[in-house]
């Protein structure tokens, strides 16, 4: 792989990451997270939205990698995956040259 394809590459990875959190409702979602860990229910509850609208949410933030599942019975608890924000972060300042 060149160079510009990689950074082609990292810059599209770079993209769908900051789409996916700037919108207010998911960088919420992610902020009532924090260090927890929160049922569907228990997210949209605490934000005041629909219970349809935050799954849409969480959805979106599991295709960026950004939310931990763990099943347990018939619900899913959701946590915010570090690491992948980790990730992230590092590919965001090697892009811009930090």
């Amino acid at each position: 792989m060149t160079k510009s394809t990689s950074s082609d590459q990292q810059f599209k990875v770079v993209n769908d990451f900051l789409k996916t959190v700037s919108d207010q409702n998911r960088l919420r979602i992610l902020q009532v997270l924090g260090k927890k860990t929160l049922t569907v229910g228990e997210i949209y509850k605490k934000l005041n939205l629909p219970q349809n609208l935050t799954s849409h949410h969480i959805s979106r933030l599991k295709k960026v990698e950004l939310l931990n599942e763990k099943r347990e019975g018939t619900f899913r608890i959701y946590s915010v995956n570090n690491k992948k924000l980790k990730e992230y972060s590092k590919l965001f300042q090697e892009l811009l040259g930090f």
